[in-house]
């Protein structure tokens, strides 16, 4: 008897150490917190503040100052167009803008010549363009808002 219990004894404690390392290893599954949507605090008297989306405030656009041959090619265009050669100013403007892609006055005798030339998906193009580059408020700006509305109102 006493060789049955010495067996019997090791195998006990196996058993109690497997269980007791069951018990502990095996836990019951833990539900996550709940989440709460609660609007921020806001005091009475303050207003909130607002944070604005990236890309939702226009960016300043800087003034351009032309070099000295684009400010030519410029000048030559405008009175190209005025002598209602548009065909002449388009190439005068095409010829600036190699030289200064962001003239915003160049944008505008070429997107006023093709509206000349029945052509209003062209100067809407270049209308787009000019005003990505024209300063808010400038005389190319409003030039090219103008345009945008005549060539708007002929669809």
């Amino acid at each position: 008897m006493r060789m049955a219990k010495s067996i019997y004894a090791p195998l006990l404690l196996i058993a109690v150490f497997a269980f007791t390392g069951c018990a502990t290893s095996i836990q019951p599954p833990q539900k996550p917190a709940p989440v709460v949507d609660r609007p921020a605090a806001v005091k009475p008297n303050q207003p909130a503040v607002v944070q604005p989306q990236p890309g939702a405030v226009p960016r300043p656009v800087p003034a351009v100052s032309l070099n000295p041959a684009a400010q030519s090619l410029a000048k030559q265009a405008r009175q190209q167009y005025l002598s209602q050669d548009y065909q002449g100013a388009i190439a005068t403007a095409e010829r600036g803008l190699r030289i200064e892609r962001r003239a915003a006055d160049l944008y505008l005798v070429l997107a006023q010549s093709y509206v000349q030339l029945a052509l209003p998906e062209k100067a809407k193009m270049f209308v787009q363009q000019g005003l990505r580059f024209a300063a808010p408020g400038s005389d190319a700006a409003q030039g090219l808002a103008r345009v945008q509305e005549m060539v708007d109102q002929g669809e």
